[in-house]
């Protein structure tokens, strides 16, 4: 089906202007970044449309512990035995399962929980709580620096020259932890783009971990038409110090 390969490469910092826990779409025209399109001007009549069959992401410099884009959030912490709960007033885009890198910066007594990364265990909007070494030492309070995940959301725009926000149509939101694994992330290898309902018989029988795919593998990934583009933006309000390299791999037809 793709006869012109294509690949794309694209620097994001851009924020949305508004935290996607308000709305995903962004405040303004350009709080948005294109990074693939289908002719949205519409001057290539030889193109009829795209397949996007992988979607990655490489952060911008190698890092060993935690991915810095941002500013980490101050938080405070209490910790007891092996449980440590994390309080950040202004609330956290973490999810149960994510992992997040904790900088733990003071202690009351004892001794100060060893940083790192460590893996979400319960949420509430303004807490959440991860498993640390056992503490025999009673209580400990502090405060901690939390490196917040990083979500994109992917917009499907249909003109070649956006003028309203209303034009951004979200796709799907990528939350990427900010820990040295996700410094290169696949969205098809996380399962994250959708699947193309296009049966891949020869792919064999192990496809995406799925009973009911063992009969029918699919894939996944996007399709546009001629006069479509793919934008990104980013959660927040303030552009990321460090940014993000969109990649994209497929081709036009």
């Amino acid at each position: 089906m793709v006869d012109r390969p294509a690949t794309a490469s694209t620097l994001l910092t851009v924020a949305s202007g508004q935290l996607f826990s308000t709305s995903l779409i962004p405040t303004a025209v350009g709080n948005a970044t294109k990074i693939f399109d289908v002719d949205s001007a519409l001057t290539d009549t030889s193109i009829s449309g795209a397949y996007i069959d992988d979607i990655w992401f490489r952060y911008s410099k190698r890092v060993t512990e935690k991915i810095d884009a941002k500013t980490a959030t101050s938080a405070t912490y209490s910790a007891a035995l092996t449980v440590a709960t994390i309080t950040i007033s202004g609330g956290h885009n973490l999810e149960v399962g994510q992992q997040t890198f904790l900088n733990f910066t003071s202690y009351n007594s004892g001794a100060v929980p060893i940083d790192g990364t460590f893996t979400v265990v319960t949420v509430t909007p303004t807490t959440f709580t991860v498993t640390i070494p056992n503490i025999a030492s009673g209580t400990i309070t502090g405060n901690v620096d939390v490196y917040d995940p990083i979500d994109f959301c992917f917009y499907l725009v249909s003109t070649g020259t956006v003028t309203n926000i209303n034009q951004f149509f979200p796709l799907f939101v990528a939350s990427l932890d900010s820990v040295a694994a996700t410094q290169y992330c696949s969205l098809t290898l996380k399962e994250i783009l959708p699947l193309v309902n296009h049966p891949t018989v020869q792919s064999g029988a192990a496809n995406w971990g799925s009973a009911n795919n063992n009969l029918a593998p699919k894939q996944r990934g996007l399709m546009l038409k001629r006069g479509q583009a793919l934008y990104v933006a980013v959660s927040g309000t303030s552009a990321l110090t460090n940014g993000f390299y969109c990649n994209i791999q497929g081709g036009y037809y």
